[in-house]
């Protein structure tokens, strides 16, 4: 998929950063955070985000 050779190409740093600035603009309950889960991989995590993010509002985030 296209979304997820783009984020591929994204430093753990970067994947950080989009991640919590996506996150920051919602209210994290634990229902919100549990739909991202990636049995305690952080880049899935940070990936599953930004993907969801895309999906959602049909484009990419800002570093």
């Amino acid at each position: 998929m296209e979304i997820d050779n783009i984020i591929n190409d994204y430093t753990l740093r970067e994947l950080q950063i989009i991640s919590s600035r996506i996150l920051s603009e919602h209210e994290a309950t634990n229902n919100f955070i549990k739909q991202f889960k990636a049995d305690h991989d952080s880049h899935r995590f940070y990936k599953n985000v930004i993907n969801w993010y895309v999906k959602k509002y049909k484009n990419f985030p800002e570093l």
